[in-house]
């Protein structure tokens, strides 16, 4: 087992280029990468369908990609997928990043992190696992059997043997398989695992195609469910429960379909498999350009990629996922969910548990839904 590597860029340097970002925004600062569009699973709701996984990037090119980010002064990478283990080299290439300086974030269904630990998780800050029930059900929504004690497997080693990466469960409410005591359930499996959990509502707005998206609705939990759910992990991280979601979002999410002025484009540029630049409003049926065929430092001089950044990206708010919800509502000067962060990922001690009480005092009181 090899320690980790942190990440090149001091965290007070990262801060500086984030609020330069937000006040004198040049370009965005973190790449979203999916690494392949090939997948292991067959979940049932996914819409990530846009391109053939013949025309992805190579690795040179995917390199070539990484160091024109750090060359533009990008600060992180989060790969994900399809599903990013699949890909032969992705131990390389997150090693390749970290090397570059860039924080390392992976999104994976976790179903060959064991087979991959050593070869990836050195290389990673925060590792993202996919955990929508804390049961065999889970499996049968991956359709990946014993997926969820491959996860717990795993989780474990990561643990064990790497415990600067930072490991978060990510739970999709789904229809069905959201009732609150499979959600008490999880919490408490992450917490013994020394892990934070992350509740999110459905992503329908991933499926820009109008049919696929009405498709996806019968996976989406009632308004009436979504705020129960809401409400349970409330009490949850009321409770300590490492849950990473602010109060912020979660009173947001319990009254219904956030409203918020969005600020994620001005951070984050989404690029697909194929080296696709993603358009956010339009995501899998409108570009910003392709890094095959047009100079990354070009891109980024894209009037469509200055609109999303400006008053036509911050009128959109179709997006329901924490962390574009959260990072919006710190753009707007609304510093509990920093605190709620802080709660979750520092490690065992007092900052913690003074930044949660803080973090309660700035929510607003818990209303009904």
């Amino acid at each position: 087992m090899k320690a980790n590597k942190r990440s090149g860029r001091h965290p007070i340097q990262m801060a500086g280029q984030l609020l330069g970002a937000r006040f004198r925004w040049r370009h965005p600062l973190y790449l979203v990468h999916s690494l392949t569009a090939r997948c292991n699973a067959k979940c049932a709701f996914c819409a990530w369908n846009f391109y053939e996984a013949k025309d992805e990037l190579s690795t040179g090119e995917i390199k070539q990609l990484y160091r024109d980010a750090a060359a533009a002064g990008f600060i992180g990478v989060s790969v994900w997928g399809g599903e990013p283990l699949v890909h032969r080299d992705v131990g390389e290439l997150c090693r390749y990043a970290k090397e570059l300086g860039l924080a390392t974030h992976m999104v994976t269904n976790g179903a060959l992190l064991e087979r991959k630990l050593d070869a990836v998780v050195p290389h990673l800050d925060r590792l993202c696992i996919s955990v929508d029930h804390p049961s065999k059900k889970h499996d049968e929504l991956r359709g990946i059997d014993g997926l969820y004690d491959k996860i717990l497997d795993a989780t474990r080693l990561v643990r064990r043997h790497y415990p600067r990466t930072k490991v978060l469960f990510v739970c999709t409410l789904l229809k069905g398989y959201s009732e609150p005591a499979a959600l008490r359930e999880l919490a408490a499996v992450a917490r013994s695992l020394g892990v934070v959990t992350v509740f999110n509502a459905m992503r329908i707005e991933a499926a820009s195609v109008e049919s696929e998206a009405i498709d996806l609705e019968r996976f989406n939990p009632s308004q009436a469910e979504i705020s129960e759910a809401f409400t349970v992990v409330r009490d949850l991280k009321q409770q300590g429960y490492p849950i990473l979601n602010s109060y912020t979002h979660l009173d947001m999410m319990r009254q219904g379909l956030p409203e918020y002025r969005c600020h994620w484009p001005k951070f984050m540029m989404p690029i697909e498999a194929n080296g696709d630049v993603v358009d956010c409003m339009h995501w899998g049926t409108q570009t910003l350009g392709n890094v095959r065929e047009t100079p990354f430092a070009e891109i980024l001089k894209s009037p469509r990629l200055r609109d999303l950044a400006g008053p036509v990206g911050e009128a959109c708010h179709k997006c329901v996922s924490l962390h574009r919800v959260e990072i919006s509502e710190v753009c707007e000067g609304r510093m509990e969910p920093v605190l709620s962060w802080v709660g979750a990922l520092a490690q065992n001690g007092w900052l913690p548990t003074v930044a949660d009480r803080v973090a309660r005092r700035l929510a607003k009181p818990a209303a009904g839904p």
